[in-house]
C-alpha cells in the first residue's frame, strides 16, 4: 500500500505539531521517528482528529499481497514491456527507440515488489493530480502554484527503483493526463496554476485523433520539484507514514474499534468519481476479485466520511453497491512517450519557466509493502 498526504503550505507548521505531540504522548524522543506500533490507540485517535481539522488530503492506493502473488505480478509486468516495445515504429529517430528499449529494460528488471510499488505509486500519482486539484482550487487556491513531492528514501543510497521511477512516471503520467484528462470545471478558476498548462503536442494531437487543447504539463508538476528523503528528515514523510500504516492495521481489522478508525481515517480522504472508494484499490490478476465483506464494511465507512469534492452543492446521491471488488488493472497504455519523442527545445522552455512562489502544495509519500 503506498499513500500520498497532500499538505498545503499554510498547514505544514500545524501538521509538524501534531506530530510533536503524538511523540510526547508517546515517550519519543522529537529527534526519533516514531512508528505506529509504539503508538497508543488512544493518542492514534487524538492524533487522527487533529488531523482532521487541518485541510489535508489524503490519497491511497493498494493491492492485496495474498491475492496477487509474484506470477500474477510478473505476468502484468510482462504485459507491461510488451506494450511499451510495440511503440517502437513509431519513434522518429534512433535516440527515441534506443531511450524506449531502456525504458522497458529497465522495468523489466525490476523484482516483482519494486513493480508493484512502481504501478501504485504512478496511479496514486495520477489519482492525486486527479482529485487534488480539483479539491484545493475551491479551497485554497493559491496553494496551487507549487507542487513539492517527497518521497520516502527506503534506502540511503539511490536505488535502481528511484531511477526507473524518476525517468518512467512522468513520461507516463503525461500520457494518461492527455489520453484521459482529470476533470476540468467551468465554474472554477484555476488561473493560480496558469503555467501547469500547456497545448497538446501536435504528434500527440494525432496520434490520440483529437483537435488542439489544453493539457496539464504533469512533467513539470512533477520534475519541478521531487525529492527522495529519509523519512526522519521530514515530518510530512512521517505523518504519512504513520497514516497508511494505520489505515493497513485497519483494513486488517487490527485496531479495537476498526469502524471508528475507518471513519477517522475517512475524513482525511477526498470523494472520488461516483461516490466510488476514495481507497484505490487493485489487483494485478487477470479477473474481478471481491473483498471480504468485513473489509468492504469498512470500506464503505471511508466513502460515507470522505471529505466532499465539491466545496457548495451539486454533489450527486452516494450510491453504495452490495459488494466492493478489485478491479483488474490493464497494462496502460503508452501511445506516446513524451519523454522520449518530444524534441529538447520542449524541455528547455518548460524547464526555463521555473517561477517559485510564497505558496505551494506538499506531497508525501510513504510505501508499505509485505
Amino acid at each position: 500500500m503506498v499513500a500520498a498526504l497532500t499538505v498545503p503550505e499554510s498547514k505544514e507548521r500545524t501538521l509538524g505539531e501534531c506530530l510533536a505531540a503524538l511523540k510526547a504522548k508517546n515517550g519519543c524522543v522529537q529527534e526519533d521517528e516514531l512508528k505506529i506500533h509504539k503508538v497508543t490507540e488512544d493518542s492514534y485517535i487524538e492524533f487522527l482528529i487533529e488531523l482532521g481539522t487541518l485541510n489535508v488530503a489524503l490519497f491511497s492506493t493498494g493491492f492485496d499481497a495474498g491475492l496477487d502473488n509474484d506470477e500474477s505480478i510478473q505476468g502484468h509486468q510482462k504485459n507491461q514491456v510488451a506494450e511499451i516495445l510495440s511503440h517502437l515504429n513509431e519513434m522518429i529517430y534512433e535516440g527515441g527507440r534506443q531511450g524506449l528499449i531502456l525504458m522497458a529494460t529497465q522495468l523489466e528488471n525490476l523484482s516483482p515488489q519494486l513493480y508493484a510499488q512502481l504501478f501504485c505509486q504512478v496511479r496514486l500519482m495520477y489519482d492525486v493530480v486527479a482529485r487534488a486539484i480539483n479539491y484545493f482550487v475551491q479551497r485554497e487556491p493559491d496553494t496551487l502554484t507549487a507542487f513539492s513531492w517527497r518521497i520516502d528514501q527506503k534506502n540511503i543510497s539511490r536505488t535502481d527503483f528511484e531511477d526507473v521511477f524518476e525517468k518512467f512516471s512522468p513520461a507516463l503520467l503525461q500520457t494518461m493526463s492527455i489520453s484521459d484528462p482529470a476533470a476540468r470545471i467551468n465554474e472554477f478558476d484555476y488561473s493560480c496554476m496558469h503555467r501547469y498548462y500547456m497545448s497538446a503536442p501536435e504528434h500527440l494531437q494525432r496520434i490520440i485523433g483529437e483537435k488542439p487543447r489544453e493539457v496539464l504539463n504533469i512533467q513539470k508538476i512533477i520534475r519541478e520539484d521531487i525529492q527522495f528523503l529519509d523519512s526522519k528528515d521530514s515530518s510530512g514523510i512521517q505523518v504519512a507514514d504513520l497514516v497508511v500504516s494505520g489505515l493497513r492495521r485497519c483494513l486488517r481489522q487490527q485496531f479495537k474499534d476498526n469502524k471508528q478508525m475507518s471513519a477517522l481515517l475517512g475524513q482525511l480522504m477526498v470523494q472520488a468519481q461516483h461516490n466510488s472508494s476514495p481507497l484505490n484499490l487493485i489487483t494485478f490478476a487477470a479477473d474481478r476479485q471481491r473483498i471480504a465483506n468485513e473489509t468492504a464494511q469498512l470500506i464503505r465507512i471511508m466513502i460515507r466520511k470522505c471529505k466532499p469534492m465539491l466545496l457548495y452543492g451539486g454533489v450527486s446521491e452516494r450510491v453504495f453497491y452490495k459488494h466492493v471488488y478489485l478491479e483488474p488493472s490493464e497494462a496502460l497504455r503508452l501511445p506516446s512517450l513524451i519523454l522520449v519523442m518530444v524534441p529538447t527545445a520542449f524541455f528547455s522552455a518548460i524547464m526555463l519557466n521555473n517561477l517559485r512562489s510564497h505558496c505551494s502544495i506538499a506531497i508525501c509519500f510513504s510505501l508499505l509493502y509485505e
